[in-house]
């Protein structure tokens, strides 16, 4: 159906049955950076659950169990820069994107797992903002974080056309706990310190703002909040005398 037609203007009679296709959730860009004092051989295994598959990734390599699980196998460099064993390629960080897997039956889910097939939002784990103070308060987020300066600047860069789309947006940061369990990350070596930040929005209309009363409160306070929710080490996740990776990614609530 398109969106500016009415039902009325279809051709639909009495006992017609109506087939509607709800789009898929798209995991948006989780790039993987690795920072290492030397230079070494890493292997990068992700594991997704079920209620996700894997729709690109770059570099290309084979994988597994229905798309949910992949292997990378790099050499990396001081200056954070990465080679792709089997291709050859060298990259700046790993990148992956998923979409929900209509096929997979969701099963009841600890509180604290995140299932990419029903997040939400509410008025109690999220900010709400107004478009116009979105990019300055994500990039004081992503900063306390551990997020550098090029990581801040593409994901604002990445999100901001989805974001300007609407008038008000609600969004919260993922704790690193729970998108573990829903999208594994094994790395070998095992890095000092792995930060992964991963992002949930959705747009919120003028006149549903009552609802979100502390959450646009919860705006105004100091987002260094952000670091318990996550559950992150920025003091370490900047020490370049240790092995370090970083994730950041994030996903629209179109519901």
């Amino acid at each position: 159906m398109c969106l500016n037609r009415t039902i009325g203007s279809y051709d639909i009679e009495d006992g017609d049955s109506i087939d509607i296709q709800v789009d898929r959730i798209r995991c948006r860009k989780p790039v993987i950076y690795l920072y290492s004092p030397s230079d070494i051989d890493v292997s990068v295994k992700l594991s997704l659950i079920p209620e996700w598959k894997l729709s690109v990734i770059y570099p290309v390599v084979i994988t597994e169990d229905n798309g949910r699980h992949l292997e990378w196998n790099v050499r990396t460099y001081q200056d954070g820069s990465l080679t792709e064993r089997d291709s050859g390629l060298n990259v700046s960080y790993l990148f992956w994107e998923a979409e929900t897997n209509s096929q997979a039956a969701s099963k009841p889910q600890p509180v604290d797992t995140f299932n990419p097939a029903s997040s939400s939002l509410d008025d109690t784990d999220s900010i709400v903002i107004p478009v116009d103070k979105v990019t300055v308060y994500l990039d004081n987020s992503l900063k306390v974080l551990g997020l550098h300066t090029e990581a801040r600047t593409s994901f604002i860069t990445y999100w901001l056309p989805s974001i300007l789309k609407h008038k008000y947006v609600a969004l919260r940061f993922v704790p690193q706990a729970a998108f573990e369990r829903a999208a594994s990350l094994r790395i070998s070596p095992q890095p000092d310190v792995v930060t992964r930040v991963f992002m949930l929005f959705k747009g919120i209309h003028k006149e549903d703002l009552a609802n979100w009363t502390n959450a646009r409160i919860q705006a105004e306070n100091d987002v260094a909040w952000w670091v318990n929710v996550v559950g992150v080490d920025p003091a370490r996740a900047g020490d370049m005398t240790l092995f370090r990776a970083l994730e950041w990614g994030g996903m629209e609530v179109l519901i």
